[in-house]
């Protein structure tokens, strides 16, 4: 019997990483306003160490410049130490007040490895997006 700790699954291997290829781009980014000056990022494929660079000046720059953010990883199905540390440096580049909020999908690898990981004690997660941006709309209108 194989034993597996959940916290990544196999990489698929076969896979195109070309940018533009439907279902060979590796991360696609979508920014959606949550109203109350709050910006939503749908995140949906892989955030990694490959992937962190398509990402990374977008949201910090957001998340100093916009009175709240939502990252929405409930589409993502692979994140590793270098998503994480994205995500962490994005919260404390927020300022005093929690910022940042994000949402994850029950029982994905993204809660798993978040579970495993201690980020839940870290960051302020959420398991759909409209509880996020209500958390943060006293934020906003601060």
């Amino acid at each position: 019997m194989e034993r597996s700790s959940g916290a990544a699954p196999p990489r698929q291997t076969g896979r195109s990483d070309e940018p533009g290829d439907g279902a060979g781009q590796r991360l696609a980014i979508s920014v959606e306003t949550g109203g109350h000056d709050i910006s939503v990022f749908a995140l949906s494929g892989e955030l990694d160490l490959s992937t962190i660079p398509l990402l990374e000046r977008r949201l910090l720059d957001e998340v100093r410049s916009t009175s709240a953010v939502v990252v929405d990883l409930t589409a993502v199905s692979f994140i590793d130490s270098s998503g994480i540390g994205l995500l962490i440096q994005a919260f404390r580049s927020g300022g005093d007040s929690e910022r940042l909020h994000t949402v994850i999908s029950d029982g994905s690898q993204v809660e798993r490895v978040f579970r495993l990981a201690g980020i839940d004690r870290a960051l302020p997660l959420y398991m759909d997006r409209h509880g996020a941006i209500e958390a943060l709309n006293g934020v906003a209108s601060d």
